[in-house]
């Protein structure tokens, strides 16, 4: 280039630099709000220089695999009867599938005692067990439970009908989720020998007077035959808090109406063991039965009569009608306090499948186990099942005691004064007072 060039080319190297000066974008304006400094906003490429594109410094990978999950293996204990466990098994291999990172391993026990012992041995442990209200008892007696609202929201809790869970109650909390509930006793009626059954006690009163013999049948020397008439005069079996009240007027008033029941000159009651009654009613010679709600299956399996469910009738005292609310007991699925972490949300996520309502209707449909989340009881397969329906009817009128409470210690406690009073041996009020020396025994 000679020099008479350079001029020139000085002076086109100027208008240069003003054009591309020009097209540079003014700084922007203080921001009240800092800019973000994750993604700097960058000033576009020119187009020559987008034309090649530049090798970047950290070469392109192939993103690497997501871990798979552990397996959480989780200990879950059952104590039932051998059907039941076949199903429990095979809902145990939908959970599984439903839920691929938990896996199951099932183990049964014969009996609380069986469990309990090993357990605070430290010899086993659990995540989950499904437990009757005497395991469920001795596993909160020992501080072994987790309370379910560490893992259910209320309105999860509110799904369940309220009678099935209060018996899991203690500390205001709630220690365990009903599987089933029932233990409840009903009315059956031969219909070939009633139009319909009576609605309470004036009805069946009634009823005994227009015959020549007696036409209900009672387990007489069973102390939970007598339990829902307890409720009509104001009484109970305890406090909220788990104390014995059999010593007082409302069992007196309630033993003294059972004892009626088996004068003769009522021509209602004949006194009977729990077989007694049973043959009596299959055989036709009574109208009929107080029984409890496991009947109903037993009943369709093998009765040869057209028998009928009923809820128990009302008691009419001093022209007042009172319901009968006859002792509801429930088995439930807890939590162990131990179990964290993975462990614990896999115990969660099974008792919340477990318990799902559609669950629920297959026991009610092979076993005839009453459901306990509200969504299940008002099914049409409940609903349109009048003995179901009327079962669950009861049951939802029933009453329990509070979790810690050994039901079967409080009725033996009540069998021998019962006997007495039956025999004539004790009057109502002195068999109240025994009852009460037992149960504090």
């Amino acid at each position: 280039m000679t020099p008479r060039h350079r001029p020139h080319l000085l002076l086109f190297s100027f208008i240069l630099l003003c054009i591309l000066t020009a097209c540079v974008p003014p700084t922007p304006p203080p921001s009240p709000t800092p800019w973000p400094t994750a993604t700097p906003t960058r000033t576009p490429t020119p187009a020559s220089a987008a034309a090649t594109p530049r090798a970047s410094a950290t070469p392109t990978r192939t993103p690497a695999p997501t871990p798979t999950p552990p397996v959480t293996n989780l200990l879950v204990w059952a104590s039932l009867p051998e059907a039941q466990a076949k199903v429990l098994a095979e809902d145990v291999q939908a959970f599984q599938k439903e839920f691929p990172y938990y896996s199951v391993t099932l183990r049964h026990y014969d009996s609380p005692e069986n469990f309990m012992t090993p357990l605070m041995a430290g010899e086993t442990q659990f995540d989950v067990v499904l437990a009757s209200p005497v395991l469920l008892g001795s596993l909160w007696r020992a501080e072994q439970l987790a309370p379910m609202a560490d893992f259910y929201a209320p309105a999860f809790l509110d799904s369940f009908a309220s009678i099935t869970l209060q018996g899991a109650r203690r500390d205001n909390q709630l220690w365990g989720l009903a599987d089933t509930a029932g233990f409840h006793l009903l009315l059956f009626y031969n219909r070939d020998l009633l139009d319909r059954p009576p609605g309470d006690t004036a009805e069946l009163a009634k009823l005994a007077k227009a015959g020549s013999a007696p036409i209900l049948g009672i387990n007489s020397y069973d102390p939970l035959w007598v339990l829902p008439w307890l409720p009509a005069y104001g009484g109970w079996l305890t406090t909220a808090a788990g104390r014995p009240t059999l010593d007082t007027p409302a069992m007196q008033k309630a033993l003294a109406f059972y004892l009626g029941w088996h004068n003769p000159k009522a021509g209602l009651s004949p006194l009977a063991s729990y077989d007694e009654m049973r043959t009596q009613f299959l055989a036709g010679q009574l109208p009929l039965v107080i029984d409890g709600e496991w009947a109903i299956g037993e009943l369709g399996r093998s009765a040869k009569i057209n028998w009928g469910v009923a809820p128990l009738p009302h008691v009419i005292e001093e022209g007042e009608s009172q319901a009968a609310a006859p002792l509801v007991l429930a088995r439930y699925w807890a939590i162990s306090r131990a179990a964290s972490g993975n462990r614990t949300r896999a115990a969660a996520a099974f008792v919340e499948f477990i318990t799902r309502p559609e669950r629920q209707l297959d026991r009610a449909t092979r076993f005839g186990l009453l459901p306990t989340r509200r969504e299940a009881l008002d099914d049409p397969l409940i609903v349109n099942d009048s003995a179901l329906r009327l079962s669950a009817e009861q049951m939802l009128a029933g009453r329990t005691i509070p979790l810690g409470v050994n039901a079967d210690a409080l009725l033996n406690a009540m069998r021998e004064p019962l006997r007495q009073v039956l025999e004539g041996e004790l009057t109502p009020e002195q068999a109240a007072e025994k009852m009460q020396a037992n149960a504090e025994e």
